[in-house]
């Protein structure tokens, strides 16, 4: 590797402090051929030959993806399609490159608060136009010797050996005074993925003793939320806005802590007053939407839904959902034709896929209903229910759309059953059940709907809680019975999927190996973590499975 420290020394210099730039492979995304040469000439001056260069976000994706780069140097401002920031986000989010990797971000002076302040991933670095050869190469090296230093703790972090990967850091803040701050965050972040959240607590406690740095305060409140102290997380955030009001992280963080005290109504101004910092962040956008739309505050819901469609054209976390969500608030608004323009202006991009094309079939059966036109909207769930017969499938709140659909085209038993199965699949979900019974409120079908509704979720809980209580008495060959029926019942359910994946690795534990539970667990664990990102349970369980494959030694199947 480049960075290896068996590279030797150059004389008179310590080997931990060398850099053999000419083993470096880089890469330099520009779209203006004049700049990516002059970008290439600064890194070729103080030795890093081995340049690969990409004029846009595309480009750079499908030369990460022939190679690993040590060194990625991005422009901001990409013309046409996705920007500096987010092929950042791509690429860290579908783990094209490791930490190990390092990317520096060029942006011109005037755009630097706005680039920093937009960054839900931060790069290692921003280089502010103009600058010389020396200053990059200074910067550079002061990112790559970090680097050097955190690598022990980088590679437990990609192997999932977290325990590890704070050994390591362990090794740093005793060890490393000048990356002290550096592990000591690295930690931190690790003890919240382990689960170990008073630990973590504690140690955003001594940094803070050390300094009060916004991020380790930031920590401090995501520490205390998890553990559900959510009154103090609350006075911390609200602290840390007050002294760094341009740290954005504060505001989303606080809006979940809001929504665990069951008031949606400060989770929406929280967000509010983020994106009024930084709009350009399409998951904050997406949230603040949903969150109004909850509220009833259809104009808000209306504006965030847009500027998902307008300010993340280009972003891999806008999904054809997003687009149902801006026409279902339309339609809500009494605004048939906007809602029929924006399936006009998007045509081409839902066309793209299956989910697109129900998302457009749905949703125009929805404006021919509000036009009245019954027999174009029957064409419409015809289309929508032949996309579902070849297993394509939409998000909750597209469902429900359905139904309703469903039940003024008088198709009563297909909304029932779509009803019922959006139901098993969110049986905790308070927003989605009520939005079902107004559904059959509207439809003058109100008894119907308490009959199908309580069917669906009772079946469910009730295997979900035996399965649970069964797991505590011990007896997790009945509970991995009991919740793997749950979860052919509700297979798009997460709770229950991780629930089924706890007993399953429990069960191993006590009986012994058993491969097709492995597969099982592994295959439930991935769905869950594809329908509910980011949940605070998904790490212990990924660390679990893991430990179990290590114990039996189990070598994962090659993903190529």
């Amino acid at each position: 590797m480049p960075l290896d420290s068996s590279v030797n020394p150059a004389p008179g210099r310590a080997s931990d402090a060398f850099i053999d730039y000419s083993a470096l492979r880089a890469l330099v995304v520009e779209d203006y051929p004049g700049m990516r040469n002059a970008l290439r000439l600064s890194l070729n001056n103080f030795g890093i030959t081995r340049v690969q260069q990409a004029a846009n976000a595309a480009e750079a994706i499908y030369q990460v993806k022939q190679k690993p780069y040590d060194f990625i140097l991005c422009d901001f401002n990409l013309g046409e399609g996705r920007d500096g920031q987010q092929l950042l986000e791509e690429l860290r989010h579908s783990h094209l490159i490791s930490l190990g990797t390092v990317f520096m971000m060029v942006t011109a002076e005037s755009y630097y608060e706005k680039v920093v302040a937009t960054a839900e991933l931060a790069p290692d670095d921003y280089m502010i136009k103009p600058f010389s050869p020396e200053i990059l190469r200074s910067r550079l090296e002061s990112v790559l010797l970090r680097k050097r230093a955190f690598r022990e703790a980088y590679r437990h972090f990609h192997a999932q050996e977290l325990d590890a990967a704070i050994a390591a850091c362990d090794f740093l803040i005793q060890d490393k005074p000048k990356y002290l701050v550096d592990a000591m965050r690295f930690k931190g972040e690790l003890l919240v993925a382990l689960g170990r959240f008073e630990e973590a607590e504690a140690l955003y406690q001594k940094v803070i003793a050390l300094r009060a740095i916004p991020w380790a305060r930031l920590g401090l409140s995501r520490a205390l939320h998890l553990q559900g102290k959510d009154e103090a997380a609350e006075v911390e955030l609200r602290d840390v806005m007050e002294q760094a009001p341009g740290m954005v992280a504060a505001y989303d963080l606080l809006s979940d802590v809001c929504l665990a005290k069951k008031d949606a109504r400060a989770a929406q101004e929280a967000l509010e007053q983020g994106v009024a910092i930084s709009g350009r962040t399409v998951r904050r956008q997406q949230k603040l939407g949903e969150i109004a739309h909850t509220n009833g505050d259809l104009e808000t819901a209306s504006t965030a839904f847009a500027n998902v469609l307008e300010k993340g054209r280009h972003s891999i976390f806008v999904t054809p959902g997003d687009f149902g969500n801006l026409c279902r608030v339309q339609l809500e608004q009494g605004d048939l034709k906007g809602a029929a323009d924006t399936l006009k202006k998007n045509k081409s991009a839902l066309q793209a896929s299956p989910e697109g094309q129900l998302v457009m079939a749905v949703t125009q059966g929805r404006v021919q209903v509000g036009c009245g036109n019954l027999k174009e909207a029957a064409k419409a769930v015809e289309a929508a229910a032949a996309l579902r017969a070849s297993g394509t499938r939409g998000d909750a709140n597209l469902m429900l759309d359905m139904a309703g659909i469903c039940m003024a085209s008088d198709r009563q038993d297909e909304a029932d059953s779509i009803v019922a199965e959006v139901a098993r699949n969110a049986h905790d979900s308070e927003v989605l059940l009520a939005r079902a019974r107004k559904i059959y409120d509207d439809a003058g079908r109100t008894d119907a709907g308490t009959a199908v509704l309580a069917l669906a979720t009772a079946d469910v809980r009730k295997l979900n809680n035996e399965g649970v209580v069964l797991a505590h008495r011990g007896d997790f060959r009945a509970a991995v019975d009991t919740l793997l029926t749950a979860c052919a019942e509700a297979p798009h359910n997460p709770r229950i999927m991780m629930n089924a994946v706890w007993v399953i690795l429990k069960y191993i534990d006590q009986a012994g190996l058993d491969e097709n539970m492995i597969e099982a667990a592994r295959r439930y664990l991935g769905e869950a973590e594809r329908l509910a990102p980011g949940h605070a349970r998904l790490a212990g369980l990924r660390l679990q499975l893991k430990a179990v494959e290590n114990r039996f030694g189990i070598q994962r199947k090659s993903s190529a």
